[in-house]
């Protein structure tokens, strides 16, 4: 391939190389130093057309008329200081005509705003108030991870600019000196460019055919993460899981109960990496729902990065989780899994598509066994009221180790499985099953652990406390996952700073509250206390379960093999 004299900062590259990856034939752009490594990055292309205008104001409003007139983004390239204050008045009308103007400032680098430098000023969010959105970038970034989040900061800027309601963003570049440094760089350098499938209630039959032939005979995982119920996509999921080349992984709080879907829980995922398994290494990786709570499914999929990697459903950022991320589909699950279904499952029928991928997941399933636990711990307590409570209940589940004990079992019989995964903070998680709570006519059961409670012990107090709540507390004495998580558990501060120093009278707050009180602190106490809980009906329940916190993170170290 030949070679081009280029500026030798990657990410000045990176941005024209995104520039015409996106769309944007021509850059206005103005004169500086800061910017100069921007310049010489546009200039060097030969796929950008280049237009130098003295004044940034008059610039931003030629690249507005440039983009008004063709219905193309045009990109501003400007240097540091006062220059960027110059395109606000052009932005603003590009924001309220929804043109999309792509404004790239040159800027210090952080260090050195504020310190009487010359041409500094505040730079980033500046212009929040009339883009759609900024974003800064640090142009000297050397490491692979600092590449991949100037890739996909580039992918979701541009995205950003020309999807939807259109408009201006703003990509505030950071720059050390040298500027002017050159290199020999590979005309053939290549920006990896996300697409992305707009906004739209239903997957159109022809995109779905088109996308249907791409996955054929290829190595297909479907992983879906936190979801609402929903039989549309548990009928969907029943359907791809069918088909020999498709793989479903769901945890549990995706409340995907589809047959043939495989259930995704730490433990099992840990023990398909250590044992190899390189036929269940995915092509093409499908993602619906939110952050995934297994640590060891996340490493399955980064360590070795799919070929395609699909994010299914209406985020508005780009989500690339697994650093992999080549195709958005801003279409809600109920929206796009139906006719994808459908489309591949034709293909499949017809002889076009094969495979033995679903085989090799469903093997590996089944040659997995569900873990022993000892006879009395959290991890036991919560296994034994899973399987006692009726299907009919619904679960909410805390963060820490609670979520954790849970998802290792199969929670598919289970009506609906809710979480704060969003953030996934301790904070609240009483305080939201009581409101879902308050909004269904059946049960609702909260497993949380002692800290949590404490925490949200507010939520207690509540004057609307419906006789439908059911809580069961894991008091092992504080924060349970810092006894085993390896970044904590040798620590001599965690006794006392790390796992919390619990003063917790349960009983007491339980009966001051209203709550009618059980406690276990054995199995054959849990197993009369689960039937008192099922038997309460006029009144809300508290299910204190007492367990040991040495022995509970011995087990967990064990089961979990150090893959925290």
């Amino acid at each position: 391939m030949p070679i081009i004299r280029n500026s030798d900062k990657w990410a000045c590259r990176q941005i024209a190389a995104s520039l015409a990856a996106f769309g944007v034939c021509r850059v206005v752009t103005s004169p500086g130093s800061r910017n100069v490594p921007l310049l010489m990055a546009v200039a060097r292309r030969g796929d950008l057309e280049v237009h130098s205008v003295i004044d940034e104001r008059s610039a931003a409003f030629i690249a507005l008329g440039m983009a008004s007139l063709s219905g193309e983004p045009v990109a501003l390239v400007c240097t540091s200081g006062t220059a960027m204050l110059n395109y606000a008045p052009a932005l603003a009308e590009a924001y309220y005509r929804h043109i999309p103007l792509i404004a790239v400032t040159a800027d210090r680098p952080a260090e050195w705003i504020d310190q009487d430098d010359s041409q500094t000023i505040r730079q980033p969010k500046a212009l929040d108030n009339i883009v759609k959105c900024s974003y800064a970038i640090n142009g000297d970034a050397e490491t692979a991870t600092d590449r991949w989040f100037v890739n996909r900061t580039l992918n979701d800027a541009m995205l950003t600019a020309i999807c939807g309601r259109k408009g201006p963003v703003h990509i505030n570049v950071a720059l050390a000196t040298p500027l002017s440094q050159e290199d020999d760089i590979d005309s053939a350098e290549t920006f990896r460019k996300i697409s992305i499938t707009e906004r739209q209630d239903l997957l159109p039959t022809d995109i779905a055919r088109e996308m249907a032939a791409g996955l054929c005979g290829k190595k297909v995982l479907v992983v879906a993460g936190f979801n609402p119920p929903s039989a549309r996509v548990n009928r969907a999921m029943a359907q791809l899981a069918a088909l020999p080349n498709v793989a479903v992984l769901s945890e549990g709080l995706s409340n995907i109960h589809g047959k043939g879907s495989l259930r995704a829980s730490d433990i099992f995922m840990h023990k398909l990496i250590g044992a190899g398994h390189d036929e269940l290494w995915p092509e093409i990786v499908i993602t619906l729902g939110g952050a995934l709570v297994s640590p060891a499914l996340k490493t399955f999929l980064r360590e070795k990065r799919p070929q395609e990697h699909w994010h299914v459903g209406i985020n508005e950022a780009t989500i690339d989780c697994f650093m992999a991320l080549t195709r958005r589909v801003e279409i809600s699950p109920d929206g796009f899994f139906p006719r994808l279904a459908g489309a591949l499952s034709h293909l499949t029928r017809t002889g076009a598509n094969h495979g033995s991928y679903a085989a090799a997941w469903h093997n590996a399933a089944m040659a997995y066994e569900l873990p022993k636990v000892n006879k009395w711990s959290a991890f036991f307590a919560v296994r034994e009221i899973l399987r006692n409570i009726p299907s009919a209940w619904n679960l909410q589940l805390s963060n820490g180790m609670s979520v954790r004990y849970a998802l290792a079992n199969d929670l598919s019989r289970h009506h609906r499985v809710d979480c704060n995964r969003g953030v996934s903070g301790i904070d609240g998680s009483v305080s939201t099953a009581v409101g879902a709570a308050n909004v269904v006519s059946v049960p609702t059961l909260l497993i949380t652990g002692d800290m949590s409670l404490q925490y949200d012990i507010a939520a207690l107090s509540a004057a609307d406390l419906p006789s439908r709540l059911k809580i069961v507390v894991l008091n092992n004495g504080g924060g349970g996952i810092f006894k085993f998580v390896k970044t904590t558990a040798g620590l001599p501060e965690l006794p006392t700073l790390i796992n919390g120093q619990m003063n917790l009278p349960l009983e007491q707050l339980a009966r001051a509250y209203g709550f009618h009180y059980l406690r276990a602190c054995d199995s054959v106490q849990l197993r009369e206390a689960v039937r008192d809980m099922i038997d309460e009906t006029d009144r809300p329940v508290i299910m204190e379960v007492v367990t040991d916190a040495d022995v509970n993170a011995a087990e967990m170290t064990s089961l979990y093999n150090g893959i925290f």
